[in-house]
Order: structure tokens, then sequence, then C-alpha cells
């Protein structure tokens, strides 16, 4: 090989390899600070739902950009994230603001301005990895309910979003909604993953056929990264 670079784990398993595409790197494309998220039900029954706050991210490429995000503070924090057309959603159960990256497949970076460090280049002169581009450094995955907890390091979870159920009930009641989300502690060193209850307007059935058919569940394990970053 007469440029690029592989790298191998300990167990010779090919890791990264500029000449193949089927080994992905991904590297920061944006980043910064959600406003505070607003409108969260705290009531019982319909009136509890997560409150929201979208982000607009110029460039965004729905379902191949990854959205990674923390809250800015305060302790047993839930949250997950719905990617739209140019940005993305936060919903959480708290009043809080979030730091967010958003992170693309590498094709074409810029050149590197530092004189220290790495830089590789691919057959077309491409700077595909760039020491002064913030790398997604993967710090474990949970699939289905867990948690990660890594002492002073700062933890990012990515923005999955999946619901996990929908229940009916006979009007004027409301069934209830759960989907997978990532709780964080105070110190935003441990990141939990699981299905939570989210919001408290499901569906309103008027008869048991309906109360049946409006009934959703996805015994499905969900997976999710944590990563870590520094603040923005």
């Amino acid at each position: 090989m007469s440029y690029g670079m592989q790298i191998y784990s300990a167990n010779g398993a090919l890791q990264l390899d500029t000449t193949d595409s089927s080994h992905i790197l991904y590297q920061k494309h944006s980043s910064g600070t959600s406003s505070a998220i607003t409108n969260v039900g705290t009531g019982s029954g319909s009136g509890y739902y997560y409150g929201w706050q979208s982000v607009t991210v110029s460039g965004f490429s729905t379902g191949e950009d990854l959205v990674f995000i923390q809250p800015t503070g305060s302790a047993d924090v839930k949250a997950y994230v719905m990617p739209t057309s140019n940005g993305f959603t936060i919903f959480s159960n708290t009043n809080v603001s979030f730091y967010w990256y958003t992170f693309k497949k590498v094709t074409s970076l810029s050149d590197p301005t530092s004189t220290y460090g790495i830089e590789v280049y691919d057959a077309s002169g491409n700077v595909v990895f760039n020491q002064d581009v913030l790398a997604a450094r993967i710090k474990g995955r949970i699939t289905g309910s867990g948690s990660i907890s890594l002492s002073g390091k700062s933890l990012y979870a990515l923005g999955t979003f999946k619901y996990s159920a929908i229940t009916a009930a006979f009007a004027p009641r409301r069934g209830k909604i759960y989907g997978w989300v990532h709780t964080w502690n105070a110190a935003r060193d441990q990141v939990s993953f699981g299905s939570a209850y989210i919001s408290g307007q499901g569906y309103q059935a008027s008869s048991e056929g309906e109360l049946d058919a409006a009934t959703y569940i996805d015994n499905s394990l969900v997976s999710t990264l944590i990563v870590e970053a520094p603040d923005p």
C-alpha cells in the first residue's frame, strides 16, 4: 500500500483501512449547545409528556449523520432524539439545555492547520483523517437495558429513537407511550439506556376492538453507542 493507513487490533482484526470504504470513520461535522427544553408536562395521565427543543444543522443528512447529546447539568436527566430533514429534535423530561455533536462519514476533510500529529490521504489526495478534527471515540455499546460508567469522563449518547410500546385506554382516558431513552447522572460520567414511560398521550379507544388494534408492543432490543468528547 503506497498511501493511506491500516490499523489492526491486538488480535489481528482490521480496524481502519483507508483503501476500504466498508471500514467507515466518522469525524465531527458540527457541535453546539441547544436552548433549554420547554413544554415539559409533569402532570398525570395525558398531562405527562417530555418537552422538546429543535436544533437546525447546516448540511445535515438524515439517516447518515450521527447525533450525540449530553445534558449541560442536573441529575437524572432522560432524553432521546428524533431526526428531522434539517437537523434533529431533543426530547427530555427535564428543562435543561444539551451539548450536541454531529458526526459525518469521512470522505474529504480540510487540510490540517497544526504542525503535529497524523494526517492521512486516500489515493485521490483527499484528507481522510485530520488530527485537528474530533473523531468519534467510542467508549461502549449497550444493547437493550444497561449502563456505562467512566469516572471523570464526559460521556455523550447516540441519538437513538424508537418506541417500545404504545397502549390505548377507553375515552376520555388515553394510553401510555414508552420509548428507548438515555439517562445521565449529575456528573455526566454515567449513562444508562432502557425503555421508559415518555408520554401519557397514547391512543383513545371507544370499543374493545379499537383497544386491541391500537396497542403496539416491540420486543426487539435497540443498541446505542456511548462516546467521550469535550464540551463544545
